[in-house]
């Protein structure tokens, strides 16, 4: 059984705390106990005739017993509760748990409890499919609110206290039927038993099992009783004790915590880092973010998880009547969406019908802030069980807009007020938003958590958030990563709010700073120049610069080093240049010379692979199964959307894609990522049952199924359907999907002159992708460093038992962490890291080809940096076209047709019903915003801030500046990304 210490603290004020406990069923009390359900007395019986007295017997003489009353009741009236039937109404349940503040202890040791608190402990225990490697069978949650509440007069104690913080208060679980039967006897305590019971019957008989069995109206008080006993001898649950938040003053200094995010389009990383105040900060201080899966609360998660996010209610029980105990807030866990893993999983389960729940990744929507046509819906049944989700509402539509703006704190950008939402229309950028607080929620569960602080120094310190230190992609337009920035201000501005900490109130945390000044590809270069320098070499900067760096003209009399860093994401391929130079030896300067960024990548190569390996050896399945028309009927399935195409088709095509699909192109890309030797060899043979074995995807597959029976193949079953892969196969898949875009950084890394090359993020674990830039020599060979694997050392967060980078993934989030330490708290290591800001890309702005190419013709602002701002005589930074239909405007960095552009707006008519009266084309005049001496940090930004100042037509008659429309869209298709519609092409 797993050994707790015998007392606990928690702190108050931290949100929802949850213990973990895991035991084995066969150790725990062979508790039996023997109940008589007594008739109450005659005089009763005339108000309330069915009433009865539940009386716990004893044994006595070979006989069973009321001790009380010394009756000795027939045998047919009495029932046994054994540990398994006490355990049983409770697994996978939550119910709420008598943890009383001891009141006084008597002068024989025995203790008096308080009447309270009541609505504060829940405890859910759910069997373990497989005892764990300790043997144990089962897992015990045991949930704790800790939130502060100040008892009033003639109230029920139901939260604990600013008192029971500041007197250091002591609780226990009290197991003794005299101290606790107030307790079972409050209505809303009673209430919630016996639907549990009702719910034990009905799933084990059906709902003919709803009736209460003769004799049997206690059951629920009876189980109950015996559960309680036996946690109470088997010493499940600890004693606890609060830390005091509340006394001004207090015998400590709370433990300072920095969370470093790295959220990618399909992937996030997440880092806590303690400080502990020490002169010289330990790295191993650090921990990954731990998501708990609010829906099977004994899972968590600490690795990099999906960027997917879902809405669900988070809940605790019975939300109903836990309001009844007189605590109407009690376990709220207002953010609307799960993150991660358990986003995936809800993912699979959504039934879709009547519109969306989720998003596959909110951080490829930044740019879309207009509320959506249709409400977003919860996933999950709605109240009857029967029908489907129900649309998002309760406490958050108080705390954000339409939108999804949060309302505190925020300025419209469009001008006019921000009101309450009435519907949940919130835009696909605010989902941003909404993936942080949730984040923020578990972190700050996370860091005050007991098995987070037990194992670590000052186990009874509480923990602050004090920062959040964010990574941004070289890829993202500066006007995009401002959206960014303000999203994860809002969120942290939410969280709070939901957590009940943003009016002064009792021992309210502050809310943390925002810092995003780091890019994901310099963060991975931080990595490579701290382990090289201080791991390997243990010496300074200067050392390893002079070994490997060169001198270059102005930049010093010292040699210098610069690293150039390919970061490949599931969204974005990005590249970064940095020359670094040394003041004496250990003080690190950085130096921006060349960013570029493209929205090539991961999933295009995931897509792929779908497209060119999976899809088609489905097609082949289904020919050699008799259907020669195969290829047609996969091409209307995965097609993208028709009409007369319903809503419940549609989700199921999404659902084939993102839990079918993506899923065979994973195994396929996971298996090539584990062969060895150059010559074509098979690298997979599996069918798609077993690469889906354990995953919830009935529906789809069903969906798939059925359509292929209607044309004749009725026993065709896609499990049987055999997935090969040859490494040859998967390196043209590579090859076609990023090929061009490596080859053009690697050009540009060439004409850079760099002494070394990274390679990060997780596709660049593909062999074809270190193939393809070594084929291209931008460096010597053994200058090229793939991060994946890289002997990084003890002090890497995520690393293996040998110490090398596990998940190349996670080296932005790691190097955030040391950029965050490294201005003055690193040994032998300091790096202004203040001097690190990303500078605007957008050198060439112009109209884009269908293609996403810029033709030299269509170039509309050359250079506009080498242009003054507006000056006192006026002059302006502004340009004039012809526009007659709807087109992308977008911005490449070097002037070369070939090269890469990005999209950054579109100009589209505001009204389409109005361009039969307009005189075509019409003339519009562009101008940028006005950088002032005094922009400061977002001067860079408004170099990609345009507006339409003027509108003229054929004729040069002036036209109102709303009829069209200049807005932010840097996504090709407005209705979204392959993995959010499911449409797909077949080869």
């Amino acid at each position: 059984m797993q050994v707790l210490p015998r007392i606990v603290s928690l702190v108050p004020q931290s949100g929802v705390q949850f213990i973990d406990i895991r035991f084995t069923l066969e150790k725990l009390p062979r508790i039996l106990r023997s109940f008589w359900e007594r008739p109450m007395p005659a005089g009763t019986e005339a108000e309330a005739p069915n009433l009865v007295n539940l009386r716990v017997l004893t044994e006595a003489n070979d006989a069973l017993i009321d001790a009380e009353s010394g009756v000795t009741p027939p045998e047919e009236e009495t029932y046994n509760i054994g540990r398994n039937q006490a355990l049983e109404p409770y697994l996978d349940r939550w119910v709420p748990l008598p943890v009383l503040r001891i009141a006084t202890v008597m002068a024989g040791g025995q203790e008096v409890y308080d009447k309270g608190p009541t609505n504060w402990a829940r405890i859910r225990i759910v069997p373990l499919p497989a005892p764990d490697h300790d043997g144990h069978t089962h897992h015990a949650v045991v949930a704790f609110d800790t939130a502060l509440r100040a008892r009033e007069e003639a109230r029920p104690y139901t939260a604990i206290s600013p008192d029971d913080s500041r007197g250091a208060g002591e609780f226990v679980l009290v197991a003794k039927r005299d101290a606790n039967a107030w307790f079972m006897n409050e209505a809303w305590m009673a209430q919630w038993l016996e639907e549990m019971q009702r719910e034990m019957r009905v799933a084990r008989s059906g709902p003919r099992g709803a009736a209460v069995p003769e004799g049997r109206a206690c059951e629920h008080w009876a189980r109950y009783i015996t559960f309680l006993e036996i946690l109470s001898e088997a010493n499940l649950l600890p004693r606890i004790k609060l830390v005091d938040v509340v006394s001004e003053v207090k015998p400590y200094e709370p433990i300072n915590v920095d969370l470093v995010l790295d959220i990618g389009n399909s992937r996030t990383c997440g880092i806590l880092i303690e400080d502990r105040r020490e002169t010289q900060i330990n790295l191993n201080n650090s921990y990954p973010l731990k998501l708990r899966d609010l829906g099977q609360p004994h899972l968590s998660y600490a690795q990099a998880f999906e960027s997917r996010v879902e809405f669900s209610r988070a809940t605790f029980g019975k939300d109903t009547l836990s309001r009844r105990s007189g605590r109407g807030n009690a376990f709220q866990w207002l953010a609307p969406v799960r993150v991660g893993t358990e986003a995936m999983r809800l993912a699979a389960l959504s039934r879709g019908n009547e519109g969306a729940t989720g998003l596959s990744s909110p951080k490829r929507y930044l740019w879309d802030e207009r509320p959506t046509s249709q409400v977003w819906r919860w996933n999950g049944m709605g109240s009857d069980g029967t029908t489907s989700e129900p649309p998002v509402s309760g406490s958050l539509m108080t705390l954000v807009s339409e939108e999804g703006e949060v309302l505190r704190g925020t300025r419209r950008r469009r001008g006019g007020v921000l009101s309450p939402a009435m519907r949940a229309l919130f835009s696909r950028s605010s989902m941003m938003t909404f993936l942080l607080a949730e984040l923020l929620m578990q972190a700050q569960s996370q860091i005050n958590a007991v098995d987070t602080r037990y194992a670590t120094k000052f186990a009874d310190v509480p923990r602050r958030l004090r920062r959040i230190l964010l990574t941004m992609p070289p890829a993202m337009p500066l006007v995009e990563q401002g959206i960014f920035r303000d999203r994860v201000e809002a969120a942290v501005r939410l969280a709070w709010d939901m957590l009940g900490w943003s009016q002064a109130g009792i021992a309210a945390p502050i809310e943390p700073r925002v810092i995003a000044n780091l890019d994901e590809a310099t963060a991975t270069q931080l990595v490579f120049l701290y382990t090289e320098s201080t791991e390997r070499l243990r010496a300074s900067p200067g050392t390893f610069f002079t070994l490997t760096g060169r001198l270059r003209e102005k930049y010093g009399r010292e040699p210098s080093l610069r690293v150039a860093s390919i970061d490949i994401g599931g969204g974005t391929t990005d590249l970064m240049i940095c020359t670094y130079t040394t003041r004496e030896g250990q003080e690190v300067e950085p130096h921006q010379n060349f960013r570029e960024g493209f929205r090539i990548a991961g999933d295009e190569v995931l897509q792929e692979v779908i497209q060119s390996i999976v899809l088609p050896q489905i097609e082949q399945a289904l020919r050699t199964a008799g259907l020669p028309n195969a290829k047609a009927l996969l091409q209307e399935v995965f097609g993208g959307d028709k009409g007369a195409q319903s809503e419940a088709e549609r989700h199921l095509r999404r659902q084939l894609v993102s839990q079918v699909l993506e899923r065979l192109g994973l195994a396929v890309l996971h298996a090539y990522e584990r062969s060895e030797g150059r010559a074509n060899h098979e690298v997979m043979r599996r069918s798609v049952g077993e690469i889906l074995a354990g995953h919830e995807v009935k529906a789809p597959v069903h969906y798939l199924e059925q359509r292929i029976a209607r044309l004749g193949l009725a026993d065709f079953s896609l499990a049987g359907v055999e997935i090969t892969a040859f490494s040859g196969k998967v390196d043209a898949v590579v090859q076609s999907a990023v090929g061009q875009v490596l080859a053009d950084l690697c050009e540009a890394v060439h004409a850079f002159d760099c002494d070394w090359l990274l390679l990060s993020g997780r596709p660049s674990r593909l062999r074809a992708v270190e193939d393809i830039v070594r084929a291209k020599m931008p460096v010597p060979p053994h200058r090229i460093v793939a991060m994946n694997g890289y002997q990084a050392g003890g002090w890497y967060p995520f690393r293996d038992p040998a110490g090398r980078v596990e998940d190349p993934k996670t080296t932005a989030a790691v190097g955030a962490m040391l950029c965050a330490l490294a201005e003055g708290r690193l040994e032998g290591f300091l790096l202004r890291s203040s001097k690190l800001a990303m500078k605007s890309t957008a050198r060439y702005f112009g109209r884009l080809e269908l293609s996403g190419q810029m033709l030299r013709q269509n170039v509309l602002l050359e250079d506009p940096d080498r242009l003054p701002g507006k000056g006192s005589d006026g002059q302006e930074i502004s340009f004039t076209m012809e526009f007659r239909a709807p087109t992308f405007l977008g911005f490449r960095q070097l002037d070369l047709e070939r090269w890469n552009a990005s999209r950054l707006y579109i100009l589209e008519y505001a009204n389409p019903d109005d361009v039969p009266r307009l005189s075509l084309p019409l003339t519009l005049k562009i101008r940028r915003a006005d950088i002032s001496e005094d922009a400061g940090a977002k001067a860079e930004a408004l170099r990609e801030d345009f507006q339409i100042e003027e509108i003229l037509d054929a004729g040069g008659a002036p036209q109102r500046t709303s009829t069209v429309r200049l807005r932010l869209q840097t996504e090709k298709q407005e209705a979204g990304y392959w993995r959010d519609t499911g449409a797909l092409s077949l080869q």
